[in-house]
Formats: structure tokens, C-alpha cells, sequence
């Protein structure tokens, strides 16, 4: 008897045990509660300039979305000087049934023309090959073979270039330059052009900054005062171009006419030192 009520109340005991375990229902079956969860905040705020900044709470870190407003304009200065240096781009070109035969004629003809140069005030340091090429030329022939018309390409000798550059200080003796070393060279000479430019063009520099700057204020008052804005202080400023010369019109312009004059004349003309800048203002 004692043992039935034992095992009697081990049943009972286990029964509540295994009554506590059971999972909380809602009424349907294998239905669990669903786990609670920590809620996430998102807040935006919004810059006058239409940026938005987005944070999620606990969070360390910010997105900014939108690009900052403002006004942006660009400024140009610019003003016109008398070159003081030329750039004298002058060769040779022979051919010649055989390489050493044209290179050889080459050779002294711009041998000649660089000791002409020499002689009227051009230094070495301001001589530089620039170039130099030796290529073969073909003539085209047509030959009946069988009655049939071929055309064959037939070597008739070799072409050889060299060119170089020399810079003139002296601008008023480019004329005189060009023909003494055409008469040195001979026939093989072959002028390329001239370009006149500004040895030092950073003396200029900050005339112009100042211009291109003062440029770009006057334009963004004006669309400020279009725009019924108020302007703001600058927020950047890149330069462009800075010291860049430019010659209005082409320089080599008297040399397709020097066969036709006795003596070449050049004009050096003026030339345009310019420098340009970006700029973005901001609003109040």
C-alpha cells in the first residue's frame, strides 16, 4: 500500500512539473507569443541649402543627402602684352636614292642653318632637335604579267627630316633670322612656323587673379539681385587655366608668303595672358 502511494504522488508531482513548461497560447495550437522587439527611430531635419541629414537612434553616424546650394559663377581675367620671345621651328628634307647620300646632305645643310642662327645671336642652350626621321619612298607601277595588269610598289629611295626649334629673344630679328637661314640651308629648308609667347608670364599673374575674381563677384551679385537672394560669403574657388597665352590669330600667317618677298616680315603682334576661376557663393 505504502508503495502505491508513493508512486502516486511521483506521478502527480511530475504532471505539475511538466504543466509549468507548457508555452503561453492564444488559443490555436502550436501558436507561440511573438517576441517583443526593440523599436528603431528615423528622424530627418532639412539645411536651408535642401540637404537632409537621416539618423537612426543608437546610432554614431550621419548621412547628408542633396547637394549644397549656393550660387556658382566663373570669373575671367585678361590682358594683352607685347611677346618677348619667339619659337622658330625651321628643317631640312632631302632624298636621295640611297640613306648615307640623304642623311649625309641632311647633315649639312642643318649644319649650316644652325651656325647661321648661331652667328646672329641664338644660343645652344636654346636649340633642340625636336625631330628627326629618315623613311622610304615607293613609286606605284602597273605590269602586264600573262595579260594580267599588277600594280607593284618600287622603292626610289629615302627621305631625311630633321627639325628643331629655336627660341629668339631678340623679336625684331625673326625676319632676319628666317632669311639667313633659308640662304644657309638652300632648297632643303623648310620652315614650319613661328609662334611668339611670353618667356615669364608670372609678373602677370596677380593682375589678372584679381580681375578674374573681381569677375566672378560682380556675376554673383548680379544673380543674387535677379534672384532676390542675399549673397553670401565665398565657399570656393578653383583656378583655371592659370597664366595661359593664347595669340588671336595665327603667327605663321607671313611665312606662306615669304617666297613671294624679297625680305620675310614678321609681325609679333600682342598676345592675351588669361586665368579663369570657379566659384560657388553661399546664400543667406
Amino acid at each position: 500500500m505504502n508503495k502505491l502511494i508513493v508512486l502516486a504522488l511521483l506521478l502527480i508531482i511530475t504532471g505539475l512539473a511538466c504543466s509549468n513548461n507548457d508555452p503561453i497560447t492564444d488559443g490555436h495550437v502550436g501558436a507561440t507569443e511573438p517576441t517583443a522587439l526593440s523599436p528603431v527611430y528615423a528622424s530627418s531635419s532639412t539645411f536651408a541649402d535642401g540637404g537632409t541629414v537621416k539618423g537612426v537612434a543608437n546610432s554614431d553616424s550621419l548621412s547628408i543627402d542633396g547637394i549644397q546650394g549656393g550660387i556658382r559663377v566663373s570669373g575671367t581675367g585678361t590682358i594683352s602684352v607685347e611677346p618677348d620671345v619667339a619659337v622658330l621651328e625651321i628643317g631640312v628634307e632631302v632624298f636621295a636614292p640611297k640613306v648615307s647620300m640623304a642623311r649625309s646632305e641632311a647633315s649639312k645643310s642643318m649644319d649650316s642653318v644652325i651656325s647661321t642662327i648661331k652667328k646672329l645671336g641664338v644660343e645652344e642652350k636654346d636649340i633642340q632637335t625636336t625631330r628627326f626621321n629618315i623613311y622610304p619612298r615607293y613609286d606605284y607601277e602597273e605590269t602586264t604579267i600573262n595579260g594580267n595588269r599588277i600594280g607593284t610598289q618600287v622603292l626610289t629611295g629615302y627621305t631625311v627630316s630633321n627639325t628643331v626649334k629655336a627660341k629668339i629673344f631678340e623679336v625684331d630679328q625673326v625676319g632676319e633670322i628666317i632669311d639667313s637661314a633659308a640662304d644657309a640651308g638652300g632648297d632643303y629648308v623648310r620652315i614650319n612656323g613661328v609662334d611668339f609667347t611670353v618667356d615669364d608670364p608670372n609678373p602677370y599673374k596677380t593682375t589678372i587673379r584679381k580681375m578674374a575674381v573681381e569677375d566672378a563677384v560682380n556675376k554673383a551679385q548680379e544673380y543674387a539681385l535677379l534672384t532676390n537672394v542675399e549673397l553670401g560669403p565665398i565657399i570656393s574657388l578653383d583656378e583655371m587655366g592659370a597664366g595661359s597665352i593664347q595669340s588671336p590669330y595665327e603667327a605663321d600667317y607671313g611665312m606662306r608668303m615669304m617666297a613671294a618677298a624679297p625680305t620675310t616680315s614678321i609681325s609679333s603682334g600682342q598676345l592675351e595672358v588669361s586665368l579663369s576661376v570657379n566659384t560657388l557663393f553661399a546664400i543667406k
